[in-house]
């Protein structure tokens, strides 16, 4: 039975999961997660006797270092400290993975958890909509918006978008997503070409993970145009691709944990403890 965790570095999400779970019962150690003090002197000393041991999201700053407001922990000083069994959570763990099977511990990446994704659209999509507020000089009711990608935070982007008062297109690539857009009441376009026109656009927001928009077409973009990328890597963009000076281009990643860290961190723990007491009675 699983009554200690040890939560570890992070943003503000990691200090409101260590208090949500210490409601719940557990016994919490702390190190290096903001605004808290830690509760041991060492990495060491505060996982050494957790039976899990919770990462940020995402949880690496490199393959081998946690990120921490420090900059990085050491992953392997972590794993050589806890004992054999232990359970390690976290987002976005894949770069570490040869790191982590080198340790008899349980891995569990949270971050591929389809209810965490889900849950974790709201507050990335509200978040992207207070960007496009604070960014623009107009309301953004009778703004004209384009929507890059129409899966869980695509289409929730775009619903809420349209909810105040915008006219919402969103770029798909499925016959089946163009339907669904337009029983929803809203425009569609095709993502990579754009055949609508780019100019007309106050915002784009790209949810996409892969290079969907070139030089050309930002270029095409109206001056002042708001461009808020949520995907991760290098975005909607080539790697070496440089944005236009008129283009107001933002890479917002982590926005539930800028934005709604409290709202993010109930998320994470449902999603730990559900996790658990699937794989051993709490």
């Amino acid at each position: 039975m699983i009554q200690t965790f040890a939560v570890i570095g992070g943003d503000a999400r990691q200090r409101y999961l260590a208090g949500l779970l210490m409601s719940a019962g557990f016994c919490v150690s702390c190190y290096q997660v903001p605004a808290l003090a830690d509760t041991h002197a060492s990495l060491h000393a505060a996982v050494q006797n957790a039976q899990a041991v919770v990462l940020p999201m995402p949880a690496l700053h490199t393959p081998t270092q946690i990120r921490a407001a420090s900059g990085g922990l050491p992953l392997a000083s972590l794993l050589e400290s806890v004992p054999a069994g232990t359970y390690i959570l976290g987002g976005k763990l894949a770069p570490a993975a040869a790191l982590l099977a080198q340790y008899p511990v349980r891995v569990i990446d949270y971050a591929v958890s389809d209810p965490l994704a889900i849950a974790n659209a709201v507050p990335t999509a509200e978040g992207a909509i207070e960007l496009a507020m604070h960014h623009t000089d107009r309301t953004i009711s009778g703004c004209r918006v384009l929507v890059v990608g129409f899966g869980r935070i695509g289409r929730l982007l775009a619903l809420k978008f349209k909810a105040l008062g915008a006219f919402v297109t969103v770029s798909v690539r499925k016959p089946a997503d163009r339907a669904l857009a337009s029983t929803l009441g809203l425009r569609s376009d095709e993502t990579g070409r754009y055949t609508r026109g780019l100019y007309q656009y106050t915002c784009v927001c790209n949810t996409v993970p892969a290079p969907v928009f070139s030089a050309a077409q930002l270029r095409a973009l109206q001056p002042g145009c708001v461009f808020i990328d949520l995907a991760s890597g290098t975005g909607a963009l080539e790697a070496d691709e440089a944005v236009p000076d008129t283009v107001k281009y933002l890479h917002a990643l982590s926005l539930p944990g800028k934005c709604a860290p409290a709202t993010a961190a109930a998320a994470i723990k449902d999603e730990i403890l559900r996790t658990l007491h699937e794989m051993e009675a709490l």
